[in-house]
């Protein structure tokens, strides 16, 4: 007999409550990721660890430590303070971590007729696709006349050309809506250029 969801759901706070009683020393550092979240999240100042605040409107950044089962650890002041006093340069780690792990940029592809890539879906299993918007470097290779970004939810991403026709245009915005508007964590619904992944201007 499967466990129900209220089994599984006990189950996933038990090993968050797990992870926030671990001691700095013993978070595994090879899991630290970056991940976006809604800038809600980050506004008021309160959030309890570090972020940055991202140029695109309603988007922030932040840092954690991937668990089992699309679980995980928000990176807190006590982890920032320790690897900082260790002089680990943690998110430049944090992005090489994610390459590392990021086997295929996209989980979907959006073929035209001759076979030609004009677009991608992150949704990937660990449930942080949108975070490979970040590997600017494979984007560009994949993309080299330019693309655009989305993350209408936070486990889907989304990168197109910016070659790319208006039927083929309709059905990535129709991707993002239908994402935004039906997805369990909706993030933000627009469509971005890589620039505005980048920190704001405080």
């Amino acid at each position: 007999m499967e466990p129900s969801s209220d089994d599984r759901s006990a189950v996933e706070i038990q090993r968050l409550r797990e992870a926030l009683n671990l001691a700095p020393e013993q978070v595994d550092i090879s899991a630290l990721v970056p991940i976006f979240v809604p800038g809600a999240f980050c506004a008021l100042g309160n959030w309890p660890g570090p972020y940055s605040l991202l140029r695109a409107k309603d988007l922030g950044l932040t840092w954690s430590v991937v668990l089992p089962n699309q679980t995980m650890r928000y990176v807190d002041r006590r982890l920032e303070e320790h690897w900082d006093s260790r002089g680990i340069q943690w998110k430049t780690l944090a992005l090489k971590n994610l390459s590392d792990i990021t086997m295929k940029i996209g989980t979907h592809e959006f073929r035209r007729e001759d076979g030609t890539i004009y677009a991608v879906a992150m949704m990937h299993a660990d449930g942080i696709g949108p975070s490979r918007l970040l590997l600017r470097d494979r984007l560009a290779s994949l993309f080299p006349e330019g693309y655009k970004v989305a993350m209408p939810e936070m486990s889907c991403g989304l990168a197109h050309s910016n070659r790319i026709s208006e039927p083929e245009m309709a059905k990535i915005q129709d991707t993002v809506n239908h994402c935004y508007k039906n997805g369990i964590r909706p993030l933000v619904p627009g469509i971005y250029s890589p620039e505005e992944l980048f920190e704001a201007v405080r």
